[in-house]
């Protein structure tokens, strides 16, 4: 695979130049460009720069949010085909000054461009002091139930970050065995993929990731129960179409942010008590033939983006920069 090597900083600001030219703000293009960037730096290629242009193209159409009152302990955004990356932390900059009062606040979106993942939304709450949940339904059926033969569900991923934590613990994951980017990835290195990753037109499963029609749920029919749950939630409760009649430009979010001292908790024994859980873990005893410890969800991403980062440097594959030079 022909790969070029880059300064993460020349990276980044062709990102945002490119963003600037279909119409991004500044701010915009920085939170934008910093999304793709992150998955890269923290190891999750099939969301990285490889795909940049999924971003540029989100600004064909754009339209500009609303926000309606917080009523209660709830938060309706209407997005009006808005960029979804931006409108939800902008969501979750308008529900936290009432958390501490509300303990609980859970926003519904609806309408909105893809994210690039949820993750870095969770994070984004998490790092504000909020315990973080969200779910982005993508709007089309892409995954097909276990033994089916067509696209049923979306791969509508969860995310759940701690705040306290450090490393932040951030669990982000679809409902599908792999991302479309990891066969994207697959195809770019001529490489075959577990027969569990997705299934051919006949809904058969292929190790050939071009053959590839729909994705496959991760673990089966548990993965699938879950993407139906997760479709309901932050796509039929938020008001957006889901199922056969979804469509990727009515794509919805579930976001929910709880205070950590909801419970009877400080700020401080909350931590303690999390700190010390996610502790046990650093020297959990090993079977055989295992040599890496255990890890909880975030901690192996940010030793790499840590790593990352102070190597000043990444490397891509060599479509993602041809994109960004062509656009320039």
């Amino acid at each position: 695979m022909s790969t070029v090597t880059i300064s993460i900083e020349e990276l980044k600001d062709m990102g945002k130049k490119v963003l600037m030219k279909y119409g991004a703000t500044e701010y915009e293009a920085e939170i934008i460009t910093s999304d793709y960037l992150d998955a890269d730096l923290r190891g999750h290629a099939s969301h990285g720069f490889t795909f940049f242009k999924q971003a540029a193209g989100a600004f064909e159409g754009r339209g500009k949010y609303e926000a309606g009152p917080l009523e209660g302990s709830y938060l309706h955004i209407a997005g009006n085909y808005d960029l979804g990356s931006i409108v939800a932390r902008e969501a979750i900059d308008l529900a936290l000054p009432a958390l501490p009062d509300r303990k609980i606040i859970t926003i519904g979106i609806t309408d909105v461009s893809r994210f690039n993942t949820a993750g870095v939304i969770a994070r984004y709450g998490a790092e504000r002091g909020a315990i973080t949940l969200i779910s982005a339904y993508g709007g089309m059926s892409v995954m097909a139930p276990p033994g089916g033969k067509g696209p049923a569900v979306n791969n509508t991923p969860l995310a759940i970050a701690i705040p306290h934590t450090n490393p932040l613990f951030v669990l982000d994951m679809a409902m599908s065995e792999r991302a479309w980017g990891h066969l994207s990835i697959a195809k770019f290195k001529g490489e075959t993929i577990p027969e569990n990753w997705g299934v051919d037109e006949e809904g058969q499963p292929t190790e050939n990731p071009a053959d590839v029609k729909w994705l496959s749920p991760v673990g089966g029919y548990k993965g699938f129960g879950l993407s139906l749950a997760l479709e309901i939630i932050s796509g039929a409760l938020v008001n957006v179409p889901i199922g056969a009649k979804g469509l990727k430009k009515n794509r919805g979010a579930f976001i929910q942010l709880i205070d950590p001292t909801i419970f009877g908790h400080t700020v401080d024994s909350f931590k303690e008590q999390v700190s010390g859980f996610l502790g046990e873990l650093e020297h959990f005893p090993l079977a055989e033939g295992h040599e890496d410890k255990i890890r909880y969800p975030g901690q192996a991403s940010e030793q790499r983006y840590q790593e990352a980062l102070a190597s000043g440097v990444i490397t891509l594959h060599h479509s993602a920069i041809d994109y960004l030079r062509s656009q320039l």
